[in-house]
């Protein structure tokens, strides 16, 4: 955050040269220009508002995603990289997944069986013939035919996968929580809004724009009056084509 004004100033200037090249004038929002003078306050530029407001809580916002996807415990699951048979291949000592997927026993199908498991999995990268060229990615690894034949290892595997974009630590509703906060706290008091609160929620969650927009269509079009969607008569429509 120490370099926070030199990369807000450098993408500000971006930002008002393209609108600029637009015709759009930079204005502060109206809301809180009224209460800027209601309150005889010094006057704030632009470039120090949205500093304020948009570029300083986003460096925040990712500084602290990335704090939660790389903590401690998500760092030591990455340690079950050793996994992939192109890494055991090359290690000359025995690593120790089954300590390391500890957080993660709820999720395998045999967890009972996890030591003999991979010990075996193990084995059979160790001892493989030469010419056998070994998997170097988890994705080529679950493609494996017999990855079947290692339940756990598979699970492990496809956790794996994932890890980048999940956080480790078992805290229901942790990050909707987190994005609340966030909004709340970037939101002056006067402008909040439990619909745009949902939002930011959620703002993570992919959505299918096309049903959304049937959806609505469906719900709303026939309230709508024809004559506000449809051309009144054949000379608007000769004037649209």
């Amino acid at each position: 955050m120490e370099n926070i004004e030199i990369y807000h100033e450098f993408g500000f200037e971006k930002a008002t040269n393209l609108v600029t090249n637009l015709d759009i004038e930079i204005k502060l929002p109206g809301k809180f220009h009224r209460s800027q003078q209601a309150n005889l306050e010094p006057e704030v530029t632009s470039e120090s508002y949205y500093k304020e407001v948009l570029s300083v809580p986003t460096v925040e916002h990712i500084i602290q995603g990335l704090k939660d996807i790389f903590s401690e415990q998500h760092l030591k699951a990455l340690k079950c990289l050793s996994l992939v048979p192109s890494v055991i291949g090359q290690l000359k000592f025995n690593t120790s997944e089954e300590n390391h997927a500890d957080m993660y026993k709820s999720d395998l199908p045999n967890p009972d069986t996890l030591s003999a498991e991979l010990y075996c999995w193990r084995i059979k990268w160790k001892h493989r013939r030469k010419d056998i060229e070994l998997p170097a990615t988890i994705y080529e690894a679950l493609h494996l035919p017999d990855i079947k034949f290692f339940p756990n290892v598979c699970a492990l595997l496809k956790v794996l996968c994932i890890l980048s974009v999940m956080k480790v630590e078992n805290e229901r509703y942790e990050n909707g929580r987190k994005h609340l906060k966030a909004y709340l706290r970037d939101t002056l008091t006067a402008h909040w809004s439990s619909n745009l609160a949902l939002l930011n929620i959620n703002f993570d969650i992919k959505h299918d724009l096309d049903l959304m927009v049937d959806t609505y269509i469906k719900l709303h079009m026939s309230k709508l009056d024809p004559q506000e969607v449809l051309p009144t008569s054949n000379s608007e429509i000769t004037e649209n084509t």
